[in-house]
């Protein structure tokens, strides 16, 4: 195989950081396409990334005939790229969350799985290198034996109110769908599977969807969870938090450097980071995947547990 011949479908904000992050790795690819319901969306990010550029997103993957395809629409449109890329064979890159509903999810589990293409979610935390560095001092034993997770990912969304992230047709729901489905992913990356959830919402805002929510777990092995997030707290926080018997480590998102750890009676350790951001990262992972012909480390499975997790948490929460 020559280099990766990539299409995006969907070209918003984070379709310009998978852009990038392909670009980081022109050794293994080329963006050649994209595709937007909305024309002025579609013909500026080709302009601007030298790639071509349509309105439907069929007639894109029959004109191009792309490798593998990064899936940047909203919620509402994975489903339906999914489907259509899995019966042209193409490998998919697709956005959180997997879905708007578990419903949804799992049928794209069963085409996935039926048409046997290389599918990756995009849980970019995963290849976050403090996020790797933190996950090899747990196994290391370093901090004890773990006993207590805390994450938050909290900030002001200014006019959320006004964008498809507080459309339930659109999102499928608010903020647990857009931002926890990164804290579950992390718990379940850092700590383990999922045995219990619990969970409270609100919301602030005069939307149809929370704005705010709070989780609480327990893992097989007995270690507590807990995540906030909101989209109407300033001035922001994106912090995880780990409580081992022999010490704590911290990664703030918003500090240089991200980690930092402490053991009993110790002083505080940073640890340094040196390495490619985590859209680098996990675009280059999936492409070497493709190259490859192997399953990505996170797969459609993987993608449709949080979801099953987020379902019983919006079963549970009260406003």
């Amino acid at each position: 195989m020559g280099r990766i011949r990539v299409a995006i479908i969907g070209c918003g904000g984070i379709a310009k950081a998978h852009a990038k992050a392909y670009a980081a790795s022109q050794d293994l690819c080329q963006v050649v396409a994209c595709a937007d319901v909305v024309g002025s969306a579609a013909q500026a990010f080709g302009g601007e990334f030298g790639c071509a550029a349509y309105l439907d997103t069929a007639k894109m993957l029959d004109a191009v005939k792309p490798d593998a395809v990064s899936i940047c629409s909203p919620p509402s449109g994975h489903l339906p790229a999914v489907r259509l890329a899995a019966e042209r064979g193409i490998a998919v890159l697709c956005e959180k969350p997997l879905a708007r509903n578990l419903a949804e999810a799992n049928e794209m589990v069963e085409v996935v799985e039926r048409q046997g293409i290389i599918f990756m979610n995009a849980l970019c935390h995963r290849f976050h290198g403090p996020v790797n560095q933190t996950r090899k001092m747990l196994q290391e034993g370093k901090l004890g034996k773990l006993v207590h997770f805390y994450n938050r990912f909290a900030f002001r969304f200014d006019g959320v109110e006004k964008r498809w992230f507080t459309d339930p047709e659109i999102a499928g729901g608010g903020i647990l769908l857009d931002t926890a489905v990164h804290s579950l992913d992390l718990f379940r990356y850092l700590v383990g599977e999922v045995a219990a959830i619990s969970a409270q919402v609100s919301t602030t805002l005069p939307v149809a969807v929370e704005d705010s929510a709070a989780l609480l777990m327990r893992s097989t092995s007995g270690v507590l969870g807990e995540i906030s997030c909101s989209w109407v707290t300033p001035p922001g926080e994106a912090i995880v938090r780990l409580y081992g018997t022999e010490g704590m480590a911290e990664l703030d998102y918003n500090a240089q450097p991200n980690l930092r750890y402490r053991l009993a009676g110790g002083e505080w350790i940073t640890v340094p980071y040196e390495g490619p951001d985590r859209f680098t990262g996990e675009t280059r992972h999936f492409l070497e995947c493709v190259r490859d012909g192997v399953t990505p480390s996170i797969t459609v499975r993987d993608g449709a547990r949080v979801m099953e997790l987020l379902a019983q948490a919006y079963s549970l929460a009260r406003v």
